[in-house]
């Protein structure tokens, strides 16, 4: 293990207010704000007592339908009770997020957004200029430790045409990978409106990585308080993605794609796939009678070997996993610099006893390296 670099998966980092510098002109002046409550002025957000205000709506919602933890602004009472300075938080000190890197043991760490976690803004355009503005000024900041610090763009779905434009831009500025969610709003990631940003991604040699989010209105609005938030709102849509690129064809229709699943954990997959596959001949059953192709030409559990996902260090059934899916498809997460009330990944998987140390190794460091295709 000591010769090896230790690659982060999927961490990330805090949105603040110069993430907005690189908007044109004509949306300048709907810059989102960071508003911040005196905590004895709004006991009910606790220590989450700010928030993003965009297009005059609250971005954060910390009770009722439609709740939402962001974590962000860095304002907030929450942001300075974690072990990370404001500056590792935000990367506006690069040298401390370096420092958080090494006392982690992590080597490389590949960066993902927060704040777009939820949708900001019902305007198509203005979300996509708000997604540039991010992509630019993340490029910036992993610019200044390019050797450690990688970076994913986000993928402005909601105007397909415009994501295609932004794949080539963001190769060009060095990023490793695209994050989507598992929806786009109500849409799922098969609508064929979206091939010809997996052909751009295909081509670019750009992986696709779907990442917990809550990208669903109508499962935010199920949720009415932080546990079903976490668990239902937050994760499902995860399941909604994974159904699209391995049931929804995608992976099939572009042969050459890579993608991964982050921050959902790995125990679900050998569930949620066998389920699928169940279902392929009972679909194509009824698609037959209809004088409908199937979906797809094979069954989805044939694409098997082409999904990564993180994992989490402390699964009790990742060894099950790993035989499930393969040795070469499984990453790690430190989820740096969240870490709500739990420890990093990378140390707690390198201590494990019931996972072969050449097998840890791939976890730690072949397969992302591979997979982001990191020198």
């Amino acid at each position: 293990m000591n010769a090896a670099k230790v690659i982060d998966a999927d961490s990330h980092v805090y949105e603040i207010e110069d993430t907005w510098d690189y908007l044109p002109k004509e949306y300048q002046a709907r810059r989102p704000v960071p508003i911040t409550v005196k905590p004895e002025d709004a006991p009910s957000m606790g220590v989450d007592n700010s928030f993003w205000l965009v297009d005059g709506r609250a971005v954060q919602w910390t009770w009722g339908r439609g709740t939402v933890q962001i974590g962000c602004p860095l304002t907030s009472k929450h942001a300075k009770m974690k072990v990370f300075s404001i500056g590792s938080q935000s990367l506006m000190d690069v040298d401390a997020r370096l420092r958080d890197l090494d006392k982690a043991g992590v080597d490389i760490q590949v960066i993902y957004p927060t704040l777009f976690l939820v949708p900001l803004s019902e305007d198509d355009g203005f979300e996509t200029a708000l997604i540039r503005s991010y992509n630019t000024w993340i490029a910036t900041r992993c610019g200044e430790r390019p050797d450690r610090l990688k970076w994913a763009a986000i993928l402005p779905l909601r105007e397909p045409g415009e994501a295609v434009r932004e794949i080539e831009r963001v190769k060009k500025a060095g990023a490793v990978s695209l994050v989507t969610y598992g929806t786009v709003g109500e849409k799922m990631l098969h609508a064929r409106e979206f091939d010809p940003v997996w052909a751009a991604a295909s081509d670019a040699g750009l992986p696709v990585c779907v990442h917990v989010g809550w990208s669903h209105p109508g499962l935010r609005q199920l949720c009415d308080e932080h546990m079903s938030s976490l668990n239902i709102s937050f994760t499902i849509p995860l399941l909604f993605g994974f159904f699209s690129f391995l049931g929804g064809g995608i992976l099939e229709r572009f042969p050459k794609l890579r993608v991964a699943f982050l921050e959902g954990g790995a125990g679900w997959i050998p569930w949620f796939l066998e389920r699928i596959d169940h279902y392929y001949p009972v679909a194509n059953f009824f698609r037959t009678s209809f004088g409908l192709e199937p979906v797809t030409r094979h069954r989805p559990d044939e694409y098997r070997h082409r999904i990564h996902v993180t994992c989490e260090a402390d699964e009790r059934l990742l060894p099950q996993v790993i035989e499930y899916l393969g040795e070469d498809n499984i990453m790690v997460s430190e989820d740096m610099p969240h870490l709500e009330a739990r420890e990093g990944s990378t140390k707690e998987l390198a201590e494990r006893k019931d996972i072969p140390e050449d097998i840890k190794r791939k976890i730690l460091s072949d397969n992302p390296a591979r997979f982001y295709n990191l020198k």
